[in-house]
């Protein structure tokens, strides 16, 4: 996912993710820090730690708005 920082400061941006399974359940939910230089877009990828949850993974929610960590 792209994350942008629209500030003229560098910043670490809190982004949330939800991953439902094909029933709507939230089997696996992330926090993270991002960090973003000012007025740039970084890429941000979810590192996956257990296989078999990704085989059961249906799709992902991502909060609209990344706050501001600090």
């Amino acid at each position: 996912m792209k994350i942008t920082n629209p500030n003229r400061r560098d910043g670490v941006f809190t982004v949330k993710i939800a991953f439902l399974d094909a029933q709507g359940f939230k089997m696996v939910e992330t926090r993270d820090g991002v960090s973003v230089p000012a007025k740039e877009t970084t890429t941000y990828r979810v590192r996956v730690t257990t296989a078999g949850v990704v085989d059961r993974i249906d799709r992902c929610v991502v909060e609209p708005r990344a706050a501001a960590a600090g």
